[in-house]
């Protein structure tokens, strides 16, 4: 097991990971396959000083990804805050690579000057809603019946986990 950054030759990898969690329904409000060409934009947006996107690889083979996106516009007053997102190629759930991932970048957010992470995820995403609180991210909002997919109606949930200074 190998985590490094991305790099764009990672992005078709990183996106097949990303839209094979679209028919399950509980990981993104996305319901049609995204392409490339769609995420090349967002890619740019990463960087290893502030924003990084890592892969977790196995066998020479991207199996998930873990990235920082900045939280409402990218605002400078908002600018310790970071979202975080985390897919996990559908074989490989349930091995504790998203802990382990997400362990790692808590313990990195010192050197990006982050202070503050938010993980977003639907309330019926057991899974995330399990590790996140194992992590220690506490819930700070529940929007209720915010998406629909498959006309049926599901909340997100805001979570925040504090970096100790």
């Amino acid at each position: 097991m190998k985590i490094r950054d991305a790099f764009i030759s990672d992005l078709p990898e990183i996106i097949w990971i990303y839209n094979a969690s679209i028919p399950t329904r509980t990981a993104t409000a996305d319901t049609e396959p995204i392409s490339v060409e769609s995420r090349l934009d967002w890619f740019a947006k990463h960087n290893a000083e502030s924003r990084p996107l890592w892969v977790l690889e196995s066998e020479q083979k991207v199996i998930a990804w873990i990235g920082l996106t900045s939280f409402y516009g990218g605002r400078p007053a908002y600018n310790a805050t970071a979202e975080i997102s985390i897919y996990i190629a559908p074989q490989h759930q349930g091995k504790g690579y998203g802990t382990m991932l997400v362990r790692r970048m808590i313990e990195h957010c010192p050197s990006l000057n982050v202070k503050t992470l938010l993980a977003m995820y639907f309330d019926h995403n057991n899974a995330s809603c399990r590790m996140f609180e194992k992590l220690g991210f506490q819930q700070q909002g529940h929007l209720p019946e915010i998406a629909v997919l498959d006309g049926k109606k599901y909340g997100l949930i805001i979570a925040a986990y504090k970096i100790a200074e």
